[in-house]
């Protein structure tokens, strides 16, 4: 199996990993025999690239849960944010209306199916806890309609397996992944055009989005079951520690995130502070489509690294370095340099990350320098000596 950019995506290959879709995107399971017509329509969805079979070659490198699990939550996340667009389809959201809006929220009252997404979440969390070692490895497609709810999965996830590297609790890592999962809910204000517009956005525009983590928090706060703390992350994912975040410039010191559950004196919340590394780093490694290119994860990394101790939790930042292998399995990458001359150039993708020898990973060689198939080749870089491999964009 590889991911291949959707440009290099030819009719009569075979979808190895399913992707699911918004409302009116594609909606492909594994097994699918790929036309010409629906690789189109994945193109104007902005899908950047796909899982595909290859011939000679059945592995298929794992995601951090498996794909039933990853399309049940994304179809359960779909599902609630598609009752709150039809039952908000009468709201005017006007900014100034929203402040009336924020504090009468009485039409989401018990809308949100609670406990199916707290099974949800937590067959999650249990699917990467018994993971060893525990390491980020993310493998979820993008589309435009279907990049919430892909988003949301992979933040959760992300979060998760930081909180348990800082050693939490099962109920304090249930809330806050359930509150990482349901953050943008409130994005149900933010007309489509909005988020698809190119170029710098209004002052006003501006503003209109930035409300969306107070309207999230309202929904959330008006379905019983849902906590306080599980709120707060939809309210607080977008602060930062230095004040510059919205939507209320709260602020809140350089410690480890290992208070107590409540946050006086308008900090921010420290499941937030964990909301807040993760979602930064997926959203740099997965961007809407059609917006910024995609950064590797070490490019990610270092824009962490820069924003730790001044907009993000230092603490957080370095718990989620050591948990980001330098070559995630699935990534394709080129030979560099190899004591076999004749393997320079070749194409690979990594099968196997290695947490321990970040730059060691395990992957097969597929094509050679000019791009044609050859017999899967798989190595190990810890074996293999003088081998170094680069990324390939794809």
């Amino acid at each position: 199996m590889i991911q291949l950019p959707i440009d290099e995506i030819t009719p009569g290959m075979v979808v190895a990993r399913s992707v699911l879709g918004g409302a009116s995107g594609v909606q492909l399971a594994a097994g699918f025999v790929l036309d010409e017509s629906v690789i189109l329509r994945c193109k104007r969805q902005q899908m950047r690239n796909m899982w595909v079979h290859m011939d000679g070659d059945e592995t298929l490198p794992a995601g951090n849960v498996n794909d039933q699990l990853a399309l049940q939550a994304q179809q359960a996340w779909k599902d609630n944010m598609g009752l709150l667009e039809k039952i908000g389809e009468t709201q005017d959201f006007a900014l100034e209306s929203l402040a009336k809006f924020t504090s009468d929220p009485g039409r989401f009252k018990n809308i949100i199916a609670t406990e199916h997404l707290k099974s949800i979440v937590d067959q999650i969390i249990r699917s990467l806890l018994s993971q060893e070692p525990l390491m980020v490895n993310l493998a979820s497609m993008r589309t435009k309609d279907g990049y919430l709810h892909q988003h949301a999965l992979d933040v959760t996830i992300t979060a998760t397996m930081i909180a348990s590297r800082l050693k939490y609790g099962v109920q304090d890592i249930q809330d806050m992944a359930l509150g990482c999962f349901l953050m943008d809910l409130g994005m149900i204000i933010v007309p489509n055009s909005l988020n698809e517009k190119k170029g710098p956005l209004t002052l006003q525009e501006n503003q209109l989005l930035e409300e969306h983590p107070a309207v999230g928090f309202a929904i959330l706060r008006a379905n019983e079951g849902i906590n306080i703390n599980t709120a707060h992350v939809a309210y607080q994912h977008h602060e930062r520690l230095d004040g510059r975040g919205f939507p209320r410039q709260l602020i809140a010191d350089d410690i480890p995130p290992q208070k107590t559950l409540g946050n006086a004196g308008g900090h921010i919340h420290r499941f937030a502070q964990i909301a807040a590394v993760a979602d930064t780093y997926i959203t740099a490694i997965s961007p809407r489509p059609g917006s910024a290119e995609p950064q590797t994860p070490l490019a990610a990394m270092r824009l962490l690294i820069d924003e730790a101790g001044k907009g993000l939790n230092s603490h957080v930042v370095n718990a989620l370095i050591t948990l980001i292998p330098v070559f995630p399995t699935g990534t394709r990458i080129v030979v560099a340099k190899a004591a076999r001359p004749m393997l320079v150039g070749h194409i690979g993708i990594v099968t196997k990350a290695n947490i321990l020898d970040k730059d060691k990973p395990e992957i097969i060689l597929i094509m050679d320098k000019f791009k044609r198939k050859i017999k899967p080749m798989p190595i190990n870089l810890e074996m293999e000596k003088g081998m170094e491999i680069q990324f390939m964009p794809l």
